[in-house]
């Protein structure tokens, strides 16, 4: 009964509705009465899918190649069965089945794989991307089955490796064929580490030499990790090895240039150091037979030569004042880093005592906050406050008292990461403001400079070397010192330093 029911169904629809209402094209042609080189069959039928795939909206009596164009392989088609086909005038990809309905009538039936095509397309275009990134950049990737102990290479591996893919092929590449590239030196340590491959839960790093084919010698950094293959259950692992052989090669001239440059420096403080100790006879002995003579002569010298003995001590003595800055200086480059808790408050108020006739001579006010002990070279921070406060009892405006502020804060982290400082560590900030001549912020970079003067000496004393040290302090308990001015309206240094060493 049901099946009686589907038949009266199906009588409904005429088989030419059927197949028109399909989304799959079908061509039936005839071959009867065909000539040699008229173009293959005679089309005699075609769906509404047919005539949409080929852009001809009534083939009947037309030839495959009237259909197709010119450039329709008819022999591929005839001999395999089935060919891939963009036709020229919808630009659509087809694959075409040929079947034979009897000695005179064939069906071609066409399907779209214009998406299909569209997606190899794509792929052969990432992958050719892909080999021209592992070229430019020289790196390869390889997947090893651990199973069955089998490698697949990327173009780039085998560039690596100095082959050609069709110098091996993946049935020749396993783990004796990928050992005996590794440099000897090496390959005790690599065989030992794909020992135990299993037993990595995380992506590994090794580093080893390979010598390639033809001799030359390289070094790979290679990272991979462990997974399933989900087609074959086995268990992989996947890796990209990078030629960083030029990187070994600079890292080794950098380093012999920093040893050579460490020694130079060395060599240099040494020598500045005994160069200024040696100075500082003479120059005292200048100084003092200066004076004696200036004592002994001061009723007998002639105003012109009063003056020139007067420059005669006063340049020496500024000499002198050099001598012992640069001496500071070498101390704080040579000094060993030696750090210890330290209490702030202590090593300021010693600097603040040092500096008392200063301070009481230029009428300045002082206002401090309460520091904290951090780990530091007590002596080197006693440097620090000394320069930095001195420069601010230095550049006054003329007719105002100083006023220095100080004041303490803690580095919040998102201001330790923008500065680049290490994440794990506590950092204070310490500010320490004045209202004196200030300066642009412009010069601000090359107030640190050794030997470096905003103005002039004749307008103010010094030899451009306290704020150097300051520098060399920070730096040295891997801090950061800045500055910051405004013209006629005074300076700030901010200095920032980590509470902890280790």
């Amino acid at each position: 009964m049901i099946f009686k029911k589907l038949e009266n169904q199906l009588c409904l629809f005429s088989f030419e509705e059927v197949l028109n209402a399909s989304a799959t094209g079908f061509i039936i042609c005839s071959s009867a009465d065909v000539s040699p080189g008229a173009g293959g069959s005679n089309c005699v039928f075609a769906n509404r899918a047919a005539q949409k795939m080929t852009g001809i909206a009534d083939p009947v009596g037309q030839t495959l190649l009237s259909v197709y164009g010119e450039q329709f392989d008819c022999q591929t088609l005839e001999s395999l069965g089935t060919i891939a086909y963009q036709s020229e005038k919808t630009g659509l990809w087809c694959r075409i089945v040929k079947s034979e309905l009897n000695t005179n009538s064939c069906l071609y039936t066409i399907t779209d794989i214009t998406a299909e095509k569209q997606a190899e397309f794509r792929l052969s275009h990432l992958m050719k991307l892909s080999s021209e990134a592992e070229e430019t950049m020289e790196f390869g990737s390889w997947i090893w089955d651990i199973n069955n102990s089998t490698y697949e290479w990327t173009e780039g591996m085998y560039r690596l490796m100095g082959y050609k893919p069709e110098d091996a092929s993946f049935s020749k590449l396993d783990s004796s064929f990928f050992k005996k590239n590794i440099h000897p030196d090496d390959l005790e340590m690599i065989t030992g580490k794909f020992k135990n491959v299993l037993s990595y839960t995380d992506t590994y790093i090794l580093e080893f030499r390979v010598i390639a084919e033809g001799g030359h010698e390289k070094y790979l950094y290679v990272r991979g990790h462990n997974t399933i293959d989900e087609i074959t259950g086995h268990i992989i692992s996947i890796g990209t090895a990078f030629n960083v052989s030029t990187l070994r090669e600079i890292q080794r001239e950098l380093e012999q240039k920093v040893s050579d440059l460490n020694t130079s420096n060395a060599e240099l403080e040494q020598f500045a150091y005994i160069a200024s100790h040696d100075l500082q006879e003479p120059l005292r002995k200048i100084v003092s037979f200066g004076e004696r003579l200036e004592t002994k002569t001061k009723d007998i010298l002639n105003d012109e030569q009063s003056q020139y003995l007067n420059r005669i001590l006063s340049a020496t003595r500024r000499m002198q004042k050099m001598i012992n800055n640069l001496l500071e200086f070498s101390r704080v480059a040579s000094s060993s880093k030696v750090f210890e808790p330290t209490d702030l408050n202590e090593v300021l108020k010693s600097t603040l005592s040092d500096l008392e006739v200063t301070i009481q001579q230029n009428k300045a006010t002082l206002d401090l906050d309460e520091l904290p002990v951090i780990e530091a070279n007590p002596t080197q921070i006693s440097q620090l406050f000394i320069n930095l406060i001195s420069n601010s009892l230095k550049f006054t405006q003329p007719g105002v008292d100083p006023v220095i502020s100080l004041r303490l804060s803690e580095v919040p982290l998102a201001e330790i990461q923008r500065r680049k400082l290490m994440t794990d560590k506590r950092y204070i900030s310490i500010t320490l403001k004045d209202n004196g001549i200030g300066f642009s912020n412009e010069n601000a970079a090359r107030i640190f400079t050794i030997f470096q003067r905003l103005r002039g000496r004749s307008e103010y004393e010094g030899a451009g070397i306290g704020l150097s040290v300051c520098k060399k302090v920070v730096e040295g308990h891997q801090g950061i010192i800045e500055a910051f001015g405004v013209p006629d309206e005074g300076a700030t240094f901010e200095v920032i330093l980590p509470v902890s060493q280790n």
